[in-house]
C-alpha cells in the first residue's frame, strides 16, 4: 500500500494534538485521538441523552411568588432538581434577560456549557444568575439557541424552560422555534413551566408551545407546584437516560496488582473527565490476576471515538500499556497503534511514591491511520522522567481531594510524517488515593496545552 503524506495543514493538526497529553497514556492516546480530529469535519455527532435547562432572568422575575422573588424561587427549586439528574446525562444551563448582550431581544447566554455529569456546575451556575436591567424577555431566542446547542449531537434531547411569562420580542415566536427545531432535525422534547405567570401571558405561552412538536406547557402558580412539575420532568428524563445507557452491571471486584492504591484498575471502575476536546470516559471492562502479575482492559471513549487500552501490572506497580484500534462513529476503525518496546513503569508501587521519588518510563509506538484514501504510518519514540512532588488539595467538579502530585518531562521523536519532528512536553497528574487521576495538565514546546478535570467516577 502506498503511503500518502498528509497536507502540511492536516499534519500540523495531528502533531499539535499529539503534543497534548490527553489521557493517562499521554502522547500515545493523544496521537490516536488526533486521527479522529483529522477526520472530524466529515462526521455527524454521536447519540447521547442531553438536557438543557433555560431560566428566565428578565426583570419580571423580581415579582413575588410565595413571599420570595420569582428568580430566587426558580434558582432554588431548579437547583434541587438538577441535583437529582442522572449522571449519565449531558447537561447545560442557558439563561435569558440577564443583560449579557446589549441587544435585548438577542440577550441569551449559555452560562454552563453542555457536559456529562454536569450537576455541580449547573447548580453553581444557578447561584450566580442575577436579574437583568432591561424589560424585554427573549424567551424564543433562548429556546432557539438551546436547540442549536443540543443539535451538536443526535439525541435524544430535552429542553426544560422555567419562565415568568411570554416572549416579548417577537409575535411569531412559536413559528420561529418550530422552524428551528425542524431545521435541526433532532429528536427533541420541550418542557415549558410557567412560574406564577399572569393568565393572559400564560395563554400566550400555551399558544407558542402548541406550535412546537413534542412540546408541553405547565402552569406552576407557586413554589410547590414548580417543584412538583420539575420533579416529574426530571424523573422522565432520567428514565430515558437509564433506558439509553449501555452500562453493564458492576461485576464482583477482585483485587490484583492492577488495583493500585492511586489508580484502582478494577473491573467496573470508570472515570469521566472534562477536557478541551470534549468529555472523555475511561472504563475498565475487565481486570484480574495476582499481586505479582495482572492485566486490565480499559476503553477510552469520547462522544464519537473510542479505543481499548491494555494494562500490564506487577509487584513493581502499573508497568506498561498497549492499544487496540481507534474507532470513530460513522467511519469504523480508522487507526491502529502498537507499542513495540517499553521499559520503566507508568506508576510505581505505592510505597515508593514518597515526595522526591523519581522514575523513568520509555516506549516506542507505531501508528497507522487509514481512511477514505488517506493513509500514513508514523513512529513515536518517547522518553519520560516522572517525580512525585507531594500531596496537594485539589478541587474539581467531582469534589475536593487530597492528591499526590506527579510532575513529568517527556521527549518525543516522531518519524514518518514527511520530516522528523521533535517535541518536548511538561505534564502534571494529581492522583487521589482510592480514586485515581483527578486532574491532569500538559504543555508542549510547540505552544499547545491540554488538561482534564474529573467530573464523576465509580470505583467498586
Amino acid at each position: 500500500m502506498s503511503v500518502t503524506t498528509p497536507p502540511r495543514k492536516g499534519r500540523g493538526r495531528l502533531i499539535a494534538v499529539v503534543g497534548c497529553a490527553i489521557v493517562a497514556a499521554c502522547l500515545c492516546v493523544a496521537a490516536a485521538v488526533a486521527a479522529f480530529y483529522f477526520f472530524r469535519g466529515r462526521l455527524g455527532r454521536g447519540a447521547q441523552p442531553t438536557i438543557e435547562y433555560i431560566l428566565d432572568a428578565s426583570p419580571r422575575m423580581n415579582t413575588s411568588s410565595g413571599g420570595d422573588p420569582r428568580i430566587a424561587v426558580a434558582r432554588g427549586v431548579l437547583g434541587e432538581i438538577v441535583r437529582t439528574a442522572d449522571p449519565r446525562l449531558t447537561a447545560g444551563l442557558r439563561v435569558f434577560g440577564t443583560g449579557a448582550l446589549s441587544e435585548v431581544c438577542q440577550d441569551t447566554d449559555l452560562v454552563v456549557p453542555l457536559a456529562v455529569s454536569n450537576q455541580v456546575r449547573i447548580e453553581e451556575g444557578l447561584g450566580g444568575v442575577a436579574l437583568g436591567p432591561k424589560s424585554d424577555s427573549p424567551l424564543a431566542q433562548a429556546m432557539i439557541a438551546a436547540i442549536r446547542d443540543v443539535a451538536e449531537t443526535k439525541g435524544p434531547h430535552s429542553i426544560v424552560v422555567v419562565t415568568g411569562g411570554a416572549d416579548s420580542c417577537n409575535p411569531e415566536s412559536g413559528e420561529l422555534i418550530r422552524r428551528e427545531a425542524e431545521r435541526a432535525g433532532v429528536e427533541l422534547r420541550v418542557f415549558v413551566v410557567g412560574l406564577d405567570v399572569p393568565p393572559d401571558e400564560a395563554e400566550a405561552v400555551r399558544a407558542m408551545v402548541a406550535m412546537i412538536p413534542g412540546a408541553t406547557y405547565q402552569d406552576a402558580p407557586d413554589p410547590a407546584a414548580l417543584r412538583s412539575a420539575l420533579t416529574e420532568i426530571q424523573t422522565e428524563v432520567n428514565h430515558q437516560a437509564a433506558e439509553d445507557s449501555t452500562e453493564s452491571p458492576t461485576p464482583t471486584v477482585a483485587a490484583s496488582a492492577c488495583d493500585h492504591p492511586y489508580f484502582p484498575l478494577r473491573t467496573g471502575s470508570s472515570w469521566t473527565y472534562s477536557t478541551p476536546q470534549g468529555n472523555m470516559t475511561w472504563s475498565v471492562g475487565s481486570a484480574g490476576g495476582t499481586n505479582d502479575s495482572a492485566e486490565a482492559t480499559m476503553e477510552i471513549a469520547m462522544p464519537e471515538v473510542s479505543m481499548p487500552v491494555h494494562w500490564s501490572c506487577g509487584s513493581a506497580g502499573i508497568v506498561s500499556y498497549d492499544f487496540g484500534t481507534l474507532s470513530v462513529a460513522g467511519m469504523g476503525d480508522v487507526a491502529s497503534m502498537e507499542v513495540i518496546d517499553s521499559s520503566g513503569a507508568f506508576l510505581p508501587a505505592a510505597d515508593l511514591l514518597a515526595p522526591g521519588y523519581s522514575w523513568p518510563s520509555n516506549y516506542s509506538v507505531v501508528m497507522h491511520v487509514s481512511q477514505e484514501g488517506f493513509a500514513v504510518n508514523w513512529t513515536m519514540a518517547v522518553s519520560e522522567t516522572w517525580t512525585a512532588t507531594g500531596i496537594e488539595s485539589v478541587t474539581v467538579p467531582a469534589g475536593t481531594f487530597e492528591a499526590l502530585r506527579v510532575d513529568g518531562d517527556e521527549s518525543v521523536s516522531m518519524t514518518g510524517l514527511g520530516q522528523d519532528v521533535n517535541v518536548t512536553v511538561s505534564m502534571t497528574y494529581w492522583y487521589a488515593k482510592g480514586v485515581g487521576v483527578v486532574r491532569y495538565t500538559s504543555s508542549t514546546s510547540e505552544g499547545s496545552s491540554s488538561g482534564g478535570e474529573l467530573t464523576s467516577y465509580t470505583v467498586p
